[in-house]
């Protein structure tokens, strides 16, 4: 129920609330709160928790110059070290990730979100939250990205790189970034989406052959090798592709509505589209879906909600000729959109999403094998 009341408390906190700019200063504030308090207190929830808790406990005995010679990239290893140092319980990376996380996305709301109740229930149905309570270091990077999207908008790619370079002191497949710089700039149409799927293709028919190729250049770890490593031999679960076309579709149909707001509405229209590309690859191959946490993270604070506003200002449109068909449509329009992404937030919870189910907490006791 966690998950559940998490969701329902920052929609419901914010709808009174962001209604002038003090009241959406104060919400952001109260659910970064929110964000931060179960991601900081949890124990064993994520597939990846144990990894980062024992990589915290060897960076104990680590010197600089074993950091140094580690694979692992070394501005997270270098926080890991320092904090270790001075504090053994390895719980404390996960409250300090879970108040930058939470920072990230409250501020990101406050910046760019008419409404950041919106921007944050999505960050939530989209399971970016469960991305953040496991791929720490690569969703670090992804932040790090996120804020590197303005210089994009300002054309400024030499502080674009900076910012991307930073990110891959936490993870290197950032360096896949530097080409979308330019990438994103390209305008989403019929002909770019042809092209698109034609590439898609050629991918899928020869994906072993590429990869093969690849694998050291778009990865961190040596191990993600086509022979032995799971990540690469087989896919995600492609349900919730599905969703995630549903929504790009919809954004494809608004997107002249979209880009007449805001012109920089298509460079994140092809975040949502490379965010459902990566995980189309990620059916065949699961971990090439791990590079669109990089697109997803703005596609899904930013620009989601200015899809759902433009969904409701079109049906609004339609029924401009009686008030009760204008109520009547917008409010149908909010229920299909509403009822969607809370199919997909449940199949999430009730199929483990990266593992976050059972939620558990740092004081709850834990049945050993010698107590049984």
């Amino acid at each position: 129920m966690i998950y559940v009341f998490l969701l329902l408390g920052v929609i419901l906190l914010g709808i009174p609330l962001c209604r002038n700019k003090t009241g959406k200063m104060v919400y952001c504030v109260l659910a970064g709160i929110a964000l931060f308090v179960p991601a900081a207190l949890r124990r064993s929830v994520g597939h990846d928790y144990n990894n980062y808790g024992w990589m915290y406990i060897h960076s104990m005995s680590d010197s600089i110059e074993e950091i140094a010679a580690d694979r692992t990239e070394k501005g997270y290893m270098l926080i890991n070290k320092l904090l270790a140092d001075y504090i053994p319980e390895y719980q404390w990376i996960f409250i300090l990730e879970a108040a930058f996380f939470a920072v990230c996305v409250a501020v990101c709301a406050y910046m760019y979100c008419k409404r950041p109740y919106l921007g944050i229930a999505f960050f939530l149905t989209f399971g970016v939250y469960f991305n953040t309570l496991n791929f720490l270091r690569q969703m670090t990077a992804a932040f790090i990205i996120l804020y590197a999207f303005r210089f994009i908008k300002k054309k400024r790619f030499g502080r674009f790189l900076i910012f991307v370079l930073l990110a891959t002191c936490f993870h290197r497949s950032a360096l896949v970034m530097i080409p979308f710089y330019f990438i994103l700039k390209i305008k989403m149409n019929y002909v770019s989406l042809g092209v698109y799927a034609g590439l898609t293709a050629a991918f899928f028919v020869f994906s072993w052959q590429i990869i093969d190729f690849l694998s050291g250049l778009l990865v961190s770890y040596k191990t993600y090798t086509l022979a032995s490593n799971g990540h690469i031999a087989f896919g995600v679960d492609p349900v919730y592709m599905f969703f995630f076309a549903a929504f790009f579709i919809l954004a494809f149909l608004l997107r002249k509505r979209l880009a007449e707001k805001d012109p920089f509405n298509n460079v994140l229209l092809n975040c949502l589209f490379f965010m459902l590309l990566f995980e189309l690859i990620g059916v065949k191959h699961s971990i090439l879906s791990r590079l669109g946490v990089y697109f997803i993270v703005p596609a899904v604070l930013i620009f989601m909600p200015r899809v759902f506003e433009a969904l409701l200002e079109w049906c609004r449109e339609l029924s401009v000729s009686s008030a009760v068909k204008k109520k009547a449509c917008t409010v149908a329009a909010a229920a299909v959109f509403a009822a969607v992404n809370i199919t997909m937030y449940g199949l999430m919870i009730a199929n483990s999403y990266n593992g976050v189910m059972p939620y558990r907490t740092m004081f709850d006791s834990f049945e050993t094998e010698e107590s049984r």
